[in-house]
């Protein structure tokens, strides 16, 4: 029974998620290779957008890990 609702939920979710991408079930079944084409196209644009910010993270977060991992491996060699 617990699968059951499991499933019911996840399917749920699914639905929700490809009614937010404008996504229509019956496309899916009926287009599929429209529906690869439009998948592919919300991915090439969320990663389009998601470009610029990355790289302005990357300003920051790049440097302080190569500092931390300078650190970490200072503090693990044997002092001799």
């Amino acid at each position: 029974m617990g699968w059951i609702v499991k499933t019911l939920v996840l399917c749920f979710v699914v639905g929700v998620i490809l009614s937010v991408l404008r996504i229509d079930p019956t496309n899916i079944l009926t287009n599929s290779w429209e529906t690869i084409k439009d998948i592919a196209n919300l991915a090439f644009d969320a990663g389009h957008w998601a470009l610029p910010y990355i790289l302005v993270g990357a300003v920051i977060v790049v440097p302080l890990s190569v500092i931390g991992a300078l650190l970490r491996w200072s503090r693990s060699r044997p002092r001799s």
